[in-house]
């Protein structure tokens, strides 16, 4: 087994109440994804990265002064 991915697995993950990964947890998983998978896989994996740094900016409250 890969030290990269054994070690990831020991880590704790922090939920949202509706049962989500938080976002920083959601990015580290898929960034431990993409350096295992396949090519193929890796395409896909990078493509939901970009969905979900888009839908972070969509849901962010802008913060006035």
């Amino acid at each position: 087994m890969d030290q990269r991915m054994s070690s990831f697995s020991l880590q704790a993950l922090h939920w949202t109440t509706d049962g989500e990964l938080i976002p920083c947890d959601r990015l580290v998983l898929l960034n431990t994804l993409i350096r295992e998978s396949l090519p193929d896989v890796q395409l896909e994996l990078i493509r939901v990265v970009e969905e979900l740094a888009l839908a972070e900016r969509r849901v962010t409250p802008q913060v006035s002064s």
